[in-house]
């Protein structure tokens, strides 16, 4: 099992709750996703990120899928506009 972890800074104006819906929801359209879930701030942190996405898939040939699925690609387009700096981890469970 992998896991794809994305952790996002962004702009003040971002719609949050709708990133974590969209997001959320490919789990309906790519079925190589285990589990995929958006945690967003609590603003608890004096340095934080905004939203991090954690996706989980079988394996390196499922999370290509994923990364390249038209879904994922059209939700990335509407969060792009948003993103500051964007970091990942991708790592063996």
């Amino acid at each position: 099992m992998i896991r794809h972890v994305v952790i996002f800074k962004t702009k003040e104006d971002a719609p949050l709750l709708e990133f974590k819906k969209r997001i959320e929801n490919l789990k309906n359209f790519i079925p190589e996703i285990k589990h995929i879930e958006v945690g967003v701030d609590i603003r608890y942190d004096k340095n934080p990120s905004d939203f991090c996405v954690i996706t989980e898939v079988e394996n390196i040939k499922d999370l290509d899928i994923y990364a390249k699925h038209p879904k994922h690609l059209e939700v990335i387009e509407f969060i792009k506009p948003y993103v500051i700096e964007r970091r990942v981890v991708d790592y063996n469970v």
